[in-house]
Formats: C-alpha cells, sequence, structure tokens
C-alpha cells in the first residue's frame, strides 16, 4: 500500500481551517488544564463538580470535532467498538458530580449479562444519555434517578433512564419526541432534549420508549436490537481478544486508517482516529489510550515530532504512560534508529501484514505498556529529568555546577520568604514569591511545583485568608520536594 497514493485531499489553509485548528488547540488546553490541577487540594464538593467539568468538556470536543468535520457522522455502518461497562460507568460519575448537593441521588444498575464491549458510536450514545438524564434532572429535583443497563431476553441492549418525579403528562405521551413538546404543567425544558435523543436513536438503528411509572415518575427506555449492537467476527481463532483496549490511529492515509480501524475492531479494540500530527496531539491532550499508531510520513506534523512531543509530555509528567508504535515503509538503517529514539516502543512495517500477524504484534505491545493505573498529574515527579537536561545542555559543561548551585540558591530563598509571607498574612508578597517559583519550576519542569504556585498565585490575588494559608503550606511542600530532589537528578541524558 503506497501512502502517497491515498491521501486524504488537501484543504486549502483559509481562515475556517485556521480557524478550526485554533478551536481544536483550545478545547484540547481546557482538557488538559483541567486535568493539571492538583486534586489533592480541592475539597470534595470541588472534586466532585472537578470531575463533572472534565467529563463534559471531553463531550465537548467530540461535539466539536464532528462540528468542524462539517457533516454529521455515520452511525449505522462504519463504527467501532464501544467499551460499554466503562462508558456507562464514566456516564455515572459525570451525572453524580452534577447532582451533588442538590439532593438528588444518582444510581447505576449493570446486569450481569451486560455485554462489554458494543458496536456502538460513543458520540451519539453519549448525546443520548445527556439528554434523558438531563431530563430527569430538571423534573425530578431532590429524588432519585436510576440508569440501568441489561440484555432482553431476546438478546436486546436494554438502557433505562427512570426518575421518581411527577412524570409526564398525559397529553405529552403521544408527541413527547417531537420538537419544542411541552404540556401544561409547563416548568423547565423546551422538548428539545428528548427529540435530539429519539433522533440520534433512530440514527443508531434502535427505538425509545416513555412510559410513567406505577407509583411515581417517568422512565424512559431505549432498546437496540442484537443485529444492531452486537459485534461482528467475535471469537475468530488466532485473533487475541482486545476487549477494553483503547487504540489511537494517526495516518493521513484514509486507506489506511480504515483497514487498521477494521482489523482492530474485529479484536474488540475501541479506535479514535486522527489524519495528521496534530489531529493526534489532541487527542492524546484530551482522552486517555493504551496504545498509539503513528505514521511517520503525516504532513502538517510528522510521527517523530508526535513521538518526542508526547514522550517529552509523559516524562515531565503531564501525560499518563503509553505504548507507542510506529507505522511506516521505511524501516531500515538510519531511519529506524531516529524512530526508536524519538521513543516508539516498535515499528510495524508498511504495507501492514494480514490480521492474524497484526493482531500477534497489537497484543505484544499492549501486553509490555507500562502501567498508567496510578498515574495522576499530581503523583509526577518533582522535575523533569529530561527538561533539566536540556538546561544543562544550553547552559555548557563550564556553566552546569554554577547554574545547579544558583537554581538551588534561589529555591532556597523562596522557600523562606513564601513561608514569611504567608506567616503575615501578606497576599501581595505571596503573590509576588509565586511568580518567581512559577518561573524557576518551569525551568526544571516541576509541575507538581509549579501547579501549586500557580494554584497559590490564583488565591492570593483574591484573598488573604484561610484558603490561601492552605494552598500556601501544600506549595511548600512541593518546593521541599523539589529542593530535595533536585541535586539527586543525573545532568546527563
Amino acid at each position: 500500500m503506497n501512502d502517497a497514493e491515498d491521501p486524504d485531499p488537501p484543504v486549502r489553509p483559509d481562515a475556517m481551517q485556521l480557524l478550526a485548528h485554533d478551536i481544536r488547540s483550545a478545547v484540547s488546553d481546557v482538557i488538559g488544564g483541567l486535568r493539571l490541577m492538583n486534586r489533592e487540594t480541592l475539597p470534595q464538593s470541588a472534586l466532585v463538580q472537578h470531575e463533572r467539568v472534565q467529563a463534559a468538556s471531553e463531550l465537548l470536543a467530540r461535539l466539536v470535532e464532528q462540528l468542524l468535520a462539517g457533516t454529521p457522522r455515520v452511525t449505522k455502518d462504519q463504527i467501532g467498538n464501544l467499551d460499554l461497562h466503562r462508558f456507562l460507568t464514566d456516564e455515572f460519575r459525570r451525572w453524580h458530580g452534577a447532582t451533588h448537593g442538590s439532593g438528588t441521588w444518582v444510581t447505576l444498575e449493570l446486569a450481569p449479562n451486560l455485554p462489554r464491549v458494543v458496536r456502538l458510536d460513543l458520540l451519539s450514545l453519549r448525546r443520548v444519555l445527556a439528554n434523558l438524564m438531563g431530563n430527569a434532572l430538571r423534573h425530578a429535583e431532590g429524588g432519585q434517578i436510576r440508569l440501568a443497563a441489561d440484555l432482553t431476553d431476546e438478546g436486546h441492549l436494554r438502557i433505562c433512564v427512570s426518575d421518581d418525579g411527577p412524570g409526564f403528562p398525559a397529553e405529552l405521551m403521544t408527541t413527547l419526541f417531537e420538537p419544542a413538546t411541552r404540556g401544561s404543567r409547563g416548568g423547565a425544558g423546551t422538548g428539545l432534549g428528548l427529540h435530539i435523543a429519539a433522533a440520534q436513536v433512530s440514527e443508531m438503528g434502535g427505538t425509545i420508549d416513555a412510559k410513567n411509572r406505577s407509583i411515581q415518575g417517568a422512565r424512559l427506555t431505549v432498546i437496540f436490537p442484537r443485529g444492531i449492537w452486537e459485534r461482528h467476527g467475535e471469537g475468530i481463532d488466532g485473533l487475541p481478544d482486545l476487549q477494553g483496549v483503547r487504540v489511537l490511529v494517526a495516518d493521513d492515509s484514509a486507506t489506511n486508517r480504515t483497514l487498521v480501524n477494521a482489523m482492530l475492531t474485529r479484536m474488540g479494540a475501541e479506535c479514535e482516529l486522527a489524519a495528521d500530527g496534530i489531529e493526534a496531539l489532541n487527542w492524546l491532550a484530551r482522552e486517555r489510550f493504551d496504545l498509539a499508531l503513528v505514521d511517520m510520513e503525516m504532513p502538517i506534523l510528522g510521527g517523530l515530532d508526535v513521538l518526542r512531543s508526547e514522550r517529552l509530555r509523559q516524562a515531565r509528567g503531564i501525560a499518563p504512560p503509553m505504548s507507542m508504535v510506529a507505522m511506516t515503509a521505511y524501516v531500515l538503517g538510519d531511519n529506524r534508529e531516529a524512530i526508536l529514539e524519538a521513543g516508539a516502543d516498535g515499528i510495524l512495517a508498511k504495507p501492514l501484514e494480514g490480521i492474524e500477524p497484526f493482531g500477534r504484534a497489537i497484543r505484544h505491545y499492549i501486553d509490555i505498556r507500562p502501567d498508567a493505573s496510578g498515574w495522576a498529574p499530581e503523583r509526577a515527579p518533582s522535575l523533569s529529568a529530561i527538561t533539566l537536561a536540556d538546561l544543562m545542555q544550553a547552559a555548557g559543561p563550564d556553566q552546569q555546577d554554577q547554574l545547579l548551585a544558583r537554581l538551588r540558591e534561589d529555591l532556597a530563598q523562596v522557600e523562606i520568604d513564601l513561608e514569611r509571607a504567608l506567616a503575615n498574612g501578606d497576599a501581595k508578597e505571596v503573590e509576588s514569591q509565586t511568580h518567581i517559583l512559577l518561573s524557576l519550576s518551569t525551568a526544571v519542569g516541576a509541575l507538581p511545583a509549579e501547579a501549586a504556585a500557580r494554584r497559590l498565585n490564583e488565591i492570593a490575588r483574591r484573598e488573604s485568608g484561610e484558603a490561601m494559608q492552605i494552598a500556601g503550606q501544600a506549595c511548600l511542600a512541593r518546593l521541599s520536594e523539589l529542593r530535595q530532589d533536585l541535586p539527586k537528578v543525573d545532568r546527563a541524558r
């Protein structure tokens, strides 16, 4: 397969394309910023809302991608896999956070017979649940909302959202899913949400039904027939089971993306696709993956740059560790060495072999992937060895010892001055010292100290009370860790 023969048609970099790029980057920055917040310093109520905002921002990112694409995604054909258990658990966490402190209680019930992986479009299903759960939340304030999923006796996938609110007015039942439907009770909502949900379900090949419960409340039920949700080709001999595995496929060839996606989907993996290096980095900034397959010969931003950028983010603790594999037609000699030096765990030669050897290779890279279960931004190393090594190289061999000594002195002075400012409740001086710490910590890739200093700086600009003292002690703890670890870092690459 020759990549040069089948790239996506080139798009003129006009104002609209540039605007789309900036919008994608801005959304990725928002999600990245949320991930860098120090969760250890957040009270429980703020922590729950943080999870809600992060989930909503990831939904926004996917909606932006669909909007900027210019045409709706096909949902009945050419769709990939969805880890249903993970998806529903994430949705539950999101809506549990949305109701925190409101007196409304959200529960999740997943039946034992529920399949783990289904063939449903994530964005479409998320839009359905967002509207159904949002409707229940508006009309069941202070009550209970139940999200449940199971298989019927016929093998159809059933997802229900029920509440103990007032239920649907009788006059609405025949027109409930029409746009702008409202009953005589009035109240919140326009009816558009249920119309959107019904339209999405229909596009996905399912049905939706609404009923009032026998005691009190309403129930909305979505049914996807077995032929719609069931995976094709499951359990084929010789192919590994990749259920629960998320893979990013970055390739400028539409044919290659389709081929790789089809093979991975057949083995149960959940895939996202990127057509260039910029799009790949945006995906990596927004969401977590177990493996990234990166084409080396992409326009705009090449595969080597994607590997280097993501490995640097991982070394700084900004991103979780993961396996990254290069795909290229040029495997020999210096090109191979450059790919491995850029951070690839391995190389897949193009044209790709058949599905069985491809599956064995993917299974290998999944099995050797680093453990990212305990990763969190606040658990990042106190400083980045790579960033510090770059700094030492820039200083030159004659100035390295002097630069390190100056860094230690400056950090020690900031610690003294910051402690004094906090003891005196001097918000202006706290703000001044955090500016210095931000500069120093950024220079050596000290992500925890940088995040703590930024948070303290923001608080100090607003108030000088208890919140500043709490954030100040957290910042001093991160600063102390940085000072202790700085002399231990090997200056050599």
